[in-house]
């Protein structure tokens, strides 16, 4: 179980400093304007994603549609939640930008930790030569790339009551919606089918020889969901110590 290989090495660390200074950059230049013209890079970077994300759609048709790129995986949730942050305005506006957030940060921490597990050596090597590869790599850095854009330009602000039952909500409905659809399609989406990590994948085989497919499958479903949810909600808390670091080093 590897967790960096050298293609995420040599590709991910540099594009993780070059996002960062990009962010910083827009920090000086728009990060006190109106929000507004703050939302102008996330606005682009929506329909960068959405236009990505038609020729990933259109590429499965290609010699007969892949169930496995129906948008019922986790990293497809900002397919919908970025365009909606970035041009929502309304009742629920901080939630949406909260969540959103928690989601962002969920991924760049799993990227941070084990990127290996997000896409494989292959994707990259295969990068200019493989569409869905190109799709792969590219959405989960632009990912990356709006989580540092949404600290540098204080967008959501964490820390207003009700944050944390909207991520629960949020999340909740997620979980009910990829684990149903990944039983119904028998496909692997947000890991809710099977498990990608080989040593839990055991278990998950072991325990279906014990109480059968069918309960096993809703038991790990369930347990599944949880951990999205939990290890959003510590994202979050994530996201909110570093608002709050960001934010003390700026008032001083």
């Amino acid at each position: 179980m590897e967790l960096w290989t050298k293609e995420h090495l040599f590709t991910l660390v540099p594009a993780t400093i070059i996002m960062i200074a990009i962010s910083f950059v827009l920090k000086l230049l728009i990060g006190k304007k109106d929000i507004r013209i703050r939302m102008i890079p996330f606005q682009v970077l929506a329909v960068i994603l959405f236009l990505i994300e038609i020729g990933k759609q259109i590429v499965s048709f290609d010699g007969g549609y892949d169930l496995y790129s129906l948008p019922f995986h986790f990293c497809s949730l900002f397919i919908f939640m970025l365009p909606l942050m970035a041009f929502y305005r309304g009742k629920y506006e901080h939630q949406v930008r909260v969540v959103t957030a928690s989601i962002c940060a969920s991924v760049f921490l799993l990227m941070m930790i084990y990127p290996a597990l997000i896409y494989s050596a292959d994707n990259i090597k295969q990068y200019f030569t493989h569409y869905h590869y190109f799709h792969t790599v590219t959405i989960h850095n632009i990912v990356i790339f709006e989580f540092f854009l949404i600290v540098a330009l204080g967008l959501a602000p964490a820390g207003e009551k009700g944050e944390q039952k909207a991520i629960i909500a949020f999340m909740t409905v997620f979980g009910a919606v990829a684990g149903i659809m990944a039983q119904i399609l028998k496909t692997n989406y947000a890991n809710m089918y099977s498990c990608n990590i080989p040593p839990l994948e055991s278990v998950r085989l072991f325990m279906q020889g014990i109480l059968g497919y069918a309960l096993t499958q809703i038991i790990y479903v369930i347990i599944v969901a949880t951990l999205q949810i939990l290890f959003t909600l510590m994202a979050y808390w994530f996201y909110r110590l570093l608002c709050r670091i960001i934010n003390k080093k700026s008032a001083a």
